[in-house]
C-alpha cells in the first residue's frame, strides 16, 4: 500500500527530492518486516549518503543521534516493533531512550509496560495491554493502601499519645522527667527553686531500687471505711480490698508509667500479707521503684516467663519509657511464684458498650469470704487503673471504687480531711464511665507449685463470657 504525504514532506519531517525517494522512506516507518536490513534501493542510497556527509546521524523519529548506520537502523525498528521483535530494556538502555514512548512521549518507569504501550500504539491484538495495565493499577492500588493503613496507625498512636500523654519509648526516665519539669515551671506550676529541688529528687529516684514514696498516699481505704459506716448514702453495700496505698504518677512518668504505679498499689496490699511478704520482699517493706520493676520484668523474661510478650517490647524496657500491662504484671509475679489469673473482658456485654459482666466478675471477687483480698489491676486500652472495692446501691446498681494513678497526691490527701459523696467522684464509677472496647484484670489469687511454676511460663487468659 503506498503511503500518502503530503507534497514532498513526510510526517516525521524528511525532505525527499521526489516523491519516489520520499514514498521508500514512509515504508521503513510502515514496513511490518523486522528486524529490517538497510532499506533498498534510494532510502538506504539516502541514508549512505548521510553517513558520507556527517559522522553524527539522527532518529527520522524522535531525533536522537548515532555515529554509526547500523545502531541507527536497528533504532528505528524498535519504534515499530511487533510482538515477535520486542523492544527490549537494553536496547533502550543502549540507545538512551530512558523508558519514553517514542510515538507519544510519555514517560514509563518499567520496560515491560512501555513495550506494551508501544505495541498498543500499533493495535496488535496478542498484546495483553489492557490486562497489563490492570495488574500495574493493581500494584499501585496495593502500594497506596498500605501507605494509607501505615498512616492511619501513626494517625491512632497520636491519638493516643494525646489522650493519655504518651511519649517515645526512646525517651528514658531521666529525658521524661526534665520535660516534664520544664512545662510545669512554664505553666507557673513549679517556681525554680521547686524546679531544682524536683530535678534532684528524681534523679535520685531514678538511681534507687526501693521508691521514695513521695507520690504515696497512704490511709486512703481506712478512711472510706469510716465514710461508710457514717456518712454513705444510697449505698446499700460495699466491698473493699483489704488494704492499699496509692500511687501518684510523677513528673518522671506521667504519660507511661501508669502500669508501674499500679503494680506498686498491687505490690503495697500484698506487702501486708505475711506470705506474700516473705515471698516477694523478703520480710521487708520496701515498694520496688520503677527501674527495679523494669528489671523484675527482663529477669522474668530471662526465665522465658510470656515470652511473647518480651518480643512485643523488643526484649527491653530497663531506662527506657515504654508502657507495660497486664501480661507483664503476671509474667513478673509468676516468676517470684505468686499464682495469677488474668481474665479478659474481650467484648461490650451490655447496652451502649457498657461491661455489666465485668461489674458482676468483680462482685463476686470482692464479695468472697476471703481473709485477705488483694485490689484488682485493670487494663484498658492506653491505661490501667487499680480497683479497691465496688458498691451495690439501692436500686441494685454497682459502682466500683478506683485508684487511678493519673489522680494527684494533692487529690487523695484530701480524703485524709471530711470525706463527703462529691470527693467520692474521685474514686466511683458506674456502669456507664467503662465503657473501652476490651477489659484486663489481673487478680492474685495464691501461691504457685512447682508444677505450677512452669506451667505459668505461658500466659493464659480466661475469657468472659
Amino acid at each position: 500500500m503506498k503511503a500518502m504525504f503530503l507534497g514532498k514532506k513526510a510526517v516525521c519531517g524528511f525532505k525527499a527530492s521526489d516523491a519516489e525517494n520520499l514514498e521508500a522512506h514512509v515504508e521503513i516507518h510502515l514496513s511490518s518486516s523486522s528486524p529490517r536490513p538497510a532499506v533498498k534501493p534510494k532510502s538506504l542510497k539516502t541514508l549512505s549518503n548521510m553517513s558520507n556527509e556527517a559522522t553524527c546521524m539522527s532518529c527520522l523519529v524522535c531525533g536522537i543521534q548515532f555515529n554509526d548506520i547500523k545502531k541507527l537502523n536497528i533504532h528505528i525498528n524498535g519504534h515499530f516493533s511487533v510482538p515477535n521483535t520486542p523492544l527490549s530494556p537494553d536496547t533502550c538502555a543502549m540507545n538512551n531512550l530512558d523508558l519514553i514512548c517514542p510515538v507519544c512521549t510519555m514517560i514509563f518507569h518499567d520496560a515491560e509496560f512501555l513495550q506494551a504501550h508501544v505495541n498498543g500504539h500499533f493495535s496488535v491484538p496478542q498484546t495483553p495491554v489492557e490486562e497489563l495495565k490492570d495488574r500495574k493499577i493493581a500494584e499501585e492500588i496495593e502500594l497506596k493502601g498500605k501507605h494509607v493503613k501505615k498512616l492511619a496507625e501513626q494517625r491512632e498512636f497520636e491519638t493516643l499519645q494525646s489522650e493519655y500523654g504518651g511519649i517515645d519509648d526512646k525517651n528514658n526516665y531521666k529525658k521524661q522527667s526534665d520535660k516534664n519539669l520544664q512545662k510545669a515551671v512554664c505553666k507557673g506550676q513549679l517556681s525554680i527553686t521547686a524546679y531544682y529541688n524536683n530535678l534532684a529528687d528524681e534523679l535520685e529516684c531514678s538511681a534507687e531500687e526501693v521508691d521514695s514514696g513521695r507520690s504515696c498516699t497512704i490511709g486512703v481505704l481506712e478512711k472510706i471505711k469510716s465514710y461508710y459506716t457514717s456518712a454513705a448514702q444510697n449505698v446499700r453495700c460495699v466491698w473493699l480490698c483489704s488494704t492499699s496505698s496509692h500511687y501518684a504518677a510523677s513528673y518522671g512518668d506521667r504519660g507511661w508509667g501508669c502500669g508501674y504505679r499500679n503494680f506498686q498499689m498491687l505490690l503495697s496490699a500484698l506487702a501486708k500479707n505475711t506470705t506474700y511478704k516473705d515471698l516477694l520482699f523478703n520480710g521487708k517493706m520496701q515498694i520496688p521503684s520503677i527501674e527495679k520493676i523494669q528489671q523484675l520484668i527482663e529477669c522474668a523474661w530471662q526465665k522465658e516467663f510470656d515470652v511473647e510478650g518480651c518480643k512485643q517490647l523488643d526484649g527491653g524496657v530497663v531506662k527506657t519509657a515504654k508502657w507495660i500491662g497486664a501480661t507483664e504484671i503476671v509474667a513478673v509475679l509468676s516468676s517470684l511464684k505468686v499464682k495469677c489469673q488474668l481474665i479478659d473482658f474481650h467484648h461490650p456485654t451490655g447496652a451502649n458498650g457498657t461491661h455489666p459482666a465485668l461489674f458482676s466478675w468483680v462482685k463476686e471477687y470482692f464479695h468472697k469470704p476471703l481473709s485477705f483480698k488483694p485490689p484488682l489491676y485493670l487494663q484498658h486500652h492506653g491505661h490501667s487503673r487499680t480497683i479497691v472495692g465496688i458498691e451495690e446501691l439501692q436500686d441494685a446498681s454497682l459502682r466500683l471504687l478506683i485508684f487511678d494513678p493519673s489522680t494527684t497526691k494533692k487529690q487523695m490527701q484530701q480524703f485524709h480531711s471530711d470525706i463527703d459523696d462529691n470527693l467520692m467522684r474521685t474514686l466511683r464509677r458506674p456502669l456507664s464511665a467503662m465503657k473501652a472496647k476490651q477489659y484486663q484484670i489481673v487478680a492474685v489469687v495464691g501461691t504457685l507449685s512447682e508444677h505450677d511454676y512452669n506451667e505459668s511460663k505461658l500466659i493464659r487468659s480466661d475469657r468472659v463470657p
